[in-house]
Order: structure tokens, then C-alpha cells, then sequence
């Protein structure tokens, strides 16, 4: 019956000659499917199937090569390659699908369309055998994808290995001469904010025990005072009380306050500490609000952290200004190493110190690689610098979030984006509290949300 219907197939065709040698059909259905269907030439580089396009029509692929893509134009990144005798599409007529990956041709080929109305027209038994080879199509794809994901997998492994072996050398670190010396030609942190940084730590010193230490010492009423009433605030009163400059700026402020003054004096002269400062004082405001909103770390210790996080760079910053024909060298050092050590010459608490230590490491490993003591707080401080990145318009690293899901859930944020942080949490929070920020913050603040208009200064 079938063959008076079409023309027999020819050794001189060779799109029948190819679909005859397709496995998968009685020869009376490829009879039938061929009748049914249209035969499509594909170019090298045309797409087979589209993603996101709606499945109208039956694809089995008579000749050629193709490559299955998980995206268009900008994602080619191949996921597997194929070739004859495979099949795509939905025969399910009672729902509307759209292809989830692409299909394009890899050279000269020929496929069988066959839209959605004629496969209906066949039979029963036809019908199963396409479902039959769409299955063993998937089947097989699934089973290539697994093999691939077992490669990429060992591959990952290897580069991460790879990348913890440049970053876990704190014994070398510490053994190191050059880098002792560093440390140790480095000031000490005076005595007096050695011990505030001790309290504002303790979950068990009040508000009252801090601010009555701090007035104690002189040096640090008459560092607060002097730049609280600076111009780099915009307070319409002169504030004369220790104590009131503390419940205006809050512990956060005042700390940044006496360690932005320690550093200024530590650091070159001619070196411009403003985009440090700013750096610093953002993060740290960025980690005080990460900390709230997740309920995990202490927010005023993730503060904290986020004031001292980078003192590697000025470590090593004064150290190429005082030995310049070891720049090379002393670019290459690894700053979070070099503030961990600074930080525990210092005598600061451990879990400080270790999250300073493995801040990095969020960029190039997941979280069951850092240490379960500071695991929470180096999230935290890796998505606050993501935060800061998109906040300040930096243009993303490839790499820098491909470990973020990961961090997200480690905190409980796994709702969240980068993107509704900042715009739900991180801007408004930082908009509220714009007045207890020195300007060069509160410029920064400002041009994120221009149309905001912002409290009158006191």
C-alpha cells in the first residue's frame, strides 16, 4: 500500500539511502514517516532547533553532525555532539512545549520534519515507535550529559586543588623572613583600640563598659571629637561629648574612625587612603547588614571584620615604599595571608583572623572547603564585596560567583540575588543611616540613588 504512495527509494538518493539505515523503524514505518514528513537540507552552522521555541514539529536527522547547545548566539557552548538517526521534539498534542536546548548543524545535513497534524494521522503503533525513538534519543543525550558531568566534575576538583595550593601556605607565610619582617616593622596596633576591638567582640561588654573604657584614653575622645567635628561631617553642632559621638555614629563609626586615624598615620604620605577608607567603611556596613538579616555571625563582629579585612594590602603597601626594588616580589604576596598574621601579632580573636585568612576562598571553591569555625563569616564577607562590586558598577569577574548559590544557602539567603540585596536591603539601610558616614561615603551612597532624596544634615 505504501509503496504506490511514494516514489521506492533509489541508490542515487542519498537522504533515503540514509533514513533506510536509521535504526528504530520497521521498514513499513520509515515508509510511512517518511510520507508524512518533509525533508529539510541544513546548512553548516544553521540551527536544527531553537531553545525556547515552541516544539510544532517532529525532528529526526538523516544526515550530518550537530551539536546540542545550552543557549543561542552568546552561551555556544556545546553540551553534546550527535548525529544520525536521532530524534527531537513532543508528540504529546495535549501540551505546548518549548525546546529547552538548542540543536545546530556541525556540517552538510538532512532532516525529517514532520509536523504536529501529520504525525497525528498516523497510527497507533507508528506513533509509539516515535515515542520509542525520542526516548532513546533522551536516554542517551541523559546518559552522554551524566558521562560529562562526571569529566567536568573530576575537572573542577583538579582546578580548585590547583587554586588551594597557591592559597593554603600559611606555614610557608609564617616561616617566611621577608615576610616576618614585614610584620614586624609594621606598627602595633595602640594598645587602647587593641582592647576596644577585644570588647566590641565580647558578646558580654555593654554598651556603657565600651564607652566608659574609650573615654578613658584621651588620644581617643580627642581623635573622635576632632573628626566628627571635621569637615568630613556635616553635623550643623559642634559635638563636645565623648558619649554623644558615640550615640550618634554608633560603635561601627567610631572604630572606623580611630582605625582609618591609626592607618593615616602608618601609611606614606603620599599615598591617598581615600578609596581604602571607602572600601572598608562600606564593607563593613555591607557585613553589619548581611549578618542582621541572615541571623548568622554577629553583626558587630562581621563590622569589625569588615574595618580590618584588608590591612594585608597596607602591610604590604608600606613595605614596597620602604624596600621599592622588592616591588615585583611583594605584588605577588598574598595579602590575606599577610593580615591574618598582622591581625594574630596583634592578638586579635582567632575567628577574625582565620576569615581574613580565607576570604578568597569563596572565588575558586565551595563551602565545604573553609573551615567550619569561620564559614559563616567569610560568606558573609565574600557576598558584601559582591555587593560593593555591584554597587560601585565593577564589571563581575567570570568566576567571582560561580561558587554564590553555594554561600547563599550557607547564610540562609538562598532567595536572594545579589541584585534584590542590594536594591531591598543594602541601599536602603545604608540611605537610613547616610548622615553618621564621613562625606566621601555619603558622596558614594548618594550617586547610587540620585532621586533619593536624603535626611537634612544635623
Amino acid at each position: 500500500m505504501f509503496q504506490g504512495l511514494i516514489k521506492k527509494p533509489s541508490s542515487s538518493s542519498s537522504s533515503s539511502f540514509s533514513f533506510a539505515k536509521i535504526e528504530g523503524f520497521t521498514e513499513k514505518e520509515k515508509i510511512a514517516l517518511f510520507q508524512a514528513g518533509r525533508i529539510r537540507k541544513v546548512e553548516d552552522g544553521e540551527y536544527i532547533i531553537r531553545k525556547g521555541e515552541t516544539c510544532s514539529v517532529l525532528t529526526l536527522v538523516l544526515e550530518g553532525p550537530f551539536e546540542i547547545l545550552l543557549g543561542l548566539d552568546s552561551d555556544r557552548s556545546a553540551a553534546v555532539s550527535g548525529g544520525k538517526g536521532m530524534m527531537f521534539g513532543n508528540p504529546d498534542l495535549s501540551k505546548e512545549k518549548k525546546h529547552y536546548f538548542s540543536v545546530i548543524s556541525t556540517g552538510s545535513s538532512k532532516v525529517l520534519e514532520i509536523d504536529q497534524f501529520a504525525f497525528n494521522l498516523l497510527s497507533p503503533e507508528i506513533q509509539a515507535s516515535v515515542y520509542r525513538k525520542i526516548l532513546d534519543t533522551s536516554a542517551g543525550l541523559s546518559d552522554e550529559l551524566v558521562s560529562q558531568s562526571e569529566v567536568l566534575g573530576e575537572k573542577i576538583d583538579s582546578l580548585v586543588s590547583y587554586a588551594k595550593s597557591f592559597h593554603s601556605d600559611s606555614d610557608q607565610y609564617a616561616k617566611s623572613v621577608m615576610v616576618q619582617d614585614m610584620i614586624t616593622s609594621f606598627p602595633r596596633l595602640p594598645i587602647q583600640i587593641n582592647k576596644l576591638t577585644s570588647m566590641l567582640l565580647d558578646e558580654g561588654a555593654s554598651a556603657t563598659e565600651i564607652v566608659g573604657f574609650a573615654k578613658m584614653d584621651p588620644s581617643i575622645v580627642s581623635v573622635v571629637l576632632k573628626t566628627v567635628n571635621s569637615g568630613f561631617y556635616s553635623f550643623q553642632r559642634k559635638i563636645s561629648d565623648f558619649h554623644h559621638a558615640f550615640v550618634l555614629l554608633g560603635f561601627n563609626q567610631v572604630y572606623q574612625i580611630l582605625m582609618e586615624n591609626f592607618l593615616q598615620g602608618v601609611m606614606p604620605k603620599h599615598f591617598n587612603l581615600k578609596a581604602l577608607n571607602l572600601h572598608s567603611a562600606v564593607i563593613s556596613q555591607i557585613a553589619f547588614d548581611i549578618a542582621q538579616l541572615s541571623k548568622k555571625s554577629k553583626p558587630v563582629m562581621m563590622s569589625t571584620l569588615g574595618i580590618l579585612h584588608d590591612l594585608g594590602k597596607c602591610v604590604i603597601l608600606v613595605s614596597k615604599a620602604k624596600r621599592p626594588e622588592l616591588d615585583i616580589v611583594m605584588a605577588r604576596l598574598n595579602d590575606c595571608k599577610v593580615g591574618s598574621l598582622l591581625l594574630d601579632t596583634w592578638n586579635t580573636p582567632a575567628i577574625i583572623c582565620q576569615s581574613v585568612e580565607f576570604q578568597q576562598y569563596p572565588h575558586f571553591c565551595s563551602p565545604k572547603d573553609i573551615p567550619e569555625d569561620c564559614l559563616e563569616s567569610v560568606a558573609i564577607l565574600y557576598i558584601a564585596h559582591l555587593c560593593f562590586d555591584y554597587l560601585s558598577g565593577n564589571q563581575k569577574e567570570k568566576y567571582a560567583d560561580a561558587f554564590l548559590e553555594e554561600y547563599m544557602n550557607t547564610i540562609e539567603l538562598r532567595n536572594h540575588s545579589i541584585e534584590s540585596l542590594v536594591s531591598q536591603h543594602i541601599l536602603p539601610s545604608l540611605t537610613r543611616k547616610i548622615d553618621v558616614f564621613p562625606d566621601y561615603v555619603r558622596d558614594f551612597i548618594k550617586n547610587q540613588q540620585p532621586s533619593v532624596v536624603h535626611p537634612a544634615q544635623r
